[in-house]
């Protein structure tokens, strides 16, 4: 059977339109830029999690004080490729709680508030606590997450801030949940 001209035709004209409309959606999404939260094993350097924060969006690293046994939150924000501690909460004052004034401090709802903080890490390190300290992370309105859901008792976790392209993230986060 013999294909004409016109059969031909009417198959690139479709063909041509959306080669470029999958090639403009992939430059786009290779173009833009996103903050992204990364918890990999700072051994191996092994990504555990990504995750997509929003600019506002505040990240708490949630747990249960070894000593003091009070619930104990640390709060970050992203900017500029960094994780900036912005606040600190606990129930109760004691052994490895701060006792120091340096930052701006308050009494809220039973919790003692050091606010203002604005400390910038490269990186953080937990390690993850399953008897008592049950380490959670909470990532603006999304609920808590255990520690234990991406990573072994004890392990060390290094949490990381960047700004990568949206192609990068959907890469990288499809390879970690595979």
């Amino acid at each position: 059977m013999k294909t004409n001209y016109k059969e031909k035709s009417i198959g690139r004209n479709f063909f041509l339109p959306l080669l470029f409309i999958l090639l403009v959606f992939f430059l786009l999404i290779a173009l833009i830029k996103i903050n992204c939260l990364i918890i990999r094993d700072p051994f191996t350097n092994q990504y555990k999690k990504i995750y997509y924060v929003k600019k506002d969006d505040l990240i708490g690293i949630i747990y249960t004080h070894s000593v003091m046994r009070t619930q104990t939150s640390e709060w970050y924000k992203i900017q500029d490729g960094k994780l900036i501690l912005k606040e600190e909460r606990y129930r109760s004052q004691g052994a490895g709680l701060p006792v120091d004034l340096i930052y701006k401090f308050k009494h809220e709802n039973g919790d003692f508030v050091l606010y203002d903080i604005d400390e910038p890490f490269e990186n953080v390190i937990y390690r993850t606590g399953d008897v008592r300290a049950n380490h959670r992370l909470k990532i603006g309105d999304k609920d808590e997450e255990l520690f234990t859901d991406f990573s072994e008792p004890r392990e060390a976790l290094e949490f990381s801030a960047k700004k990568m392209s949206l192609l990068n993230y959907l890469w990288r986060r499809y390879h970690i949940e595979r």
